[in-house]
């Protein structure tokens, strides 16, 4: 059997014993509905990816469908089964919300099937001005690992500068570029690296990252640098032809067994900082880190901060809680897509006008203010701090404006255009797979290459590749983070091959990227 095979079988297996579990749980008729959609749902999915050769001809757009599904259906019955929750409690609506999921869910795979059979079969034959502009910028070319190891400094530098100059946050992503090693290594061998050499480096390099996000009291510092490790590795494997065997068994397990060990410290760790959150804003960041530490040490402490979580929930009128895990409610967004379609239902049509306006106007924040001004455009993005989530939930049910909450493209487009958004949905598709496919290359050989800025954008891809909390940041990722994160990362490479080259430590480029 083969590996992606074999990951198939067990995605299929753990969604039978999900959904079975369900019925245990909570055998209410709601309970019941609901899970029997995420059933059909996930498996619609899992069965597109075992009958299709998307993954192996399209991955990027293949695992961003994946994620969608993963992060608002399959995620949502594996996490609260684990926790022997129903899969429909704390959710407003949770028939009406899995149903249109599941909808749009199959819209983005039909699309996907039209979107493949009408791609040119080989980007070398005709590639588009885009691709040609990308290949002579070296987008799609493997970087040696002293290029990658500079990027990793250059974005690390990017880090510590976004705390003060958030417009540097543009550039962070590439601090975990260094992380990619062990994927070249993995495919290309001794020939591209001594693994062992880099591993420890890499040790010392997560720890200041880590120490980083600690600093900063940042979660998603601290998390989506190994997510994006995790999601290369299991991008690769679902791709995979080779025989699975006991060693790689035997390794697999080790993995999650370990994973399983430090879940419980790594939960308690989120918690603390969330606590030390609070605190923050009065104390200097040195004591920000003795305090999460303290903190952990403290499970009292940490049980009178979930408990008091729990009441405020009782008593808020919006909450965004769902899976109790926060390591794990990172992975599941089931929530946020509830809240927004929930709130749209609740909307007036007069409101719904000022939400298309107020669209229009997020709209026009993708550029920049200069350009506002020169086109003579009555809008100030210093009035609009705040998100669509926000939006809603002040039209539905009248909280102050604030907090960035998190919203919903499905929840905004329902309320802004009824049903017929599931056509413009079906449309969008088409555009949001070319531009998450843009980052990988066939070559005349037939061979998929995925670039570093593919690799390295996995975890957001996966996250909100083909939907996000809002159809501007739809807007926004397509015409401006395409060309921006290009550019971002050909100005880093090209520093770093300047600075390596005069240090005379720049190997000879190795000719194949290809992760499989």
């Amino acid at each position: 059997m083969t590996t992606s095979k074999f990951i198939n079988n067990l995605l299929v297996v753990l969604t039978m014993l999900a959904f079975f579990a369900q019925l245990v749980i909570d055998f209410s008729s709601v309970n019941i509905a609901t899970s029997a959609i995420i059933f059909c749902s996930a498996l619609s999915t899992i069965f597109y990816l075992r009958w299709s050769s998307a993954l192996e001809n399209y991955p990027l757009s293949t695992f961003a469908i994946f994620g969608f599904s993963f992060t608002t259906i399959i995620g949502a019955i594996f996490a609260q089964s684990a926790s022997w929750l129903p899969v429909s409690g704390d959710l407003r609506q949770p028939i009406v919300t899995f149903s249109w999921l599941a909808l749009f869910q199959v819209v983005a795979i039909f699309a996907h099937m039209i979107y493949r059979k009408n791609t040119t079969s080989s980007n070398e034959d005709h590639p588009s001005i885009l691709r040609r502009l990308f290949e002579s910028m070296g987008i799609y070319t493997l970087q040696p690992t002293s290029v990658l190891w500079f990027v990793g400094f250059f974005g690390l530098f990017f880090v510590l500068l976004s705390k003060i100059l958030p417009v540097a946050n543009g550039l962070s992503f590439l601090a975990w570029a260094p992380f990619l090693i062990p994927a070249y290594h993995s495919v290309l061998g001794k020939k591209y690296c001594n693994i062992k050499v880099h591993t420890l480096f890499l040790v010392l390099h997560a720890s200041v990252i880590a120490l980083l996000a600690l600093f900063f009291n940042s979660r998603g510092v601290l998390l989506s640098g190994f997510a994006t490790l995790a999601l290369i590795f299991v991008l690769r494997a679902m791709r995979s032809q080779k025989t699975v065997s006991p060693v790689t068994l035997f390794r697999v397990a080790v993995v999650l067994t370990l994973a399983v060990a430090i879940s419980a410290p790594a939960t308690k760790l989120v918690t603390a900082m969330a606590i030390a959150r609070y605190e923050r804003a009065h104390v200097s960041p040195i004591k920000t880190i003795e305090n999460t530490f303290k903190n952990f040490n403290d499970p009292g402490k940490l049980e009178r901060y979930t408990k008091l979580a729990e009441l405020q929930k009782e008593k808020s009128r919006y909450d965004e809680t769902y899976i109790a895990n926060p390591i794990v409610a990172r992975l599941v967004t089931t929530k946020f897509h509830d809240n927004a379609i929930f709130f749209a239902s609740e909307i007036s049509e007069k409101n719904a006008e000022e939400v298309m306006d107020k669209s229009i106007e997020f709209l026009y924040t993708a550029l920049p203010q200069p350009f506002i001004d020169k086109l003579k455009i009555d809008i100030d993005k210093d009035f609009l701090r705040y998100s669509m989530g926000d939006l809603l939930a002040n039209y539905a049910l009248g909280v102050p404006l604030g907090g960035y909450k998190t919203g919903s493209a499905f929840g905004q487009g329902l309320l802004l255009f009824g049903g017929f958004f599931v056509l413009i949905y079906f449309a969008m598709c088409f555009v949001l797979f070319a531009a998450l496919d843009i980052f990988s290359k066939r070559t005349k050989d037939g061979v998929i290459t995925i670039s570093v800025i593919g690799m390295l954008n996995l975890w957001p891809n996966f996250l909100f590749g083909i939907t996000a909390d809002s159809l501007h940041v739809l807007f926004i990722h397509v015409v401006r983070d395409v060309l921006q994160s290009a550019f971002l990362y050909y100005f880093a490479i090209s520093v770093a091959k300047f600075f390596t080259k005069q240090f005379g430590i720049l190997p000879h480029p190795i000719s194949s990227s290809v992760i499989e």
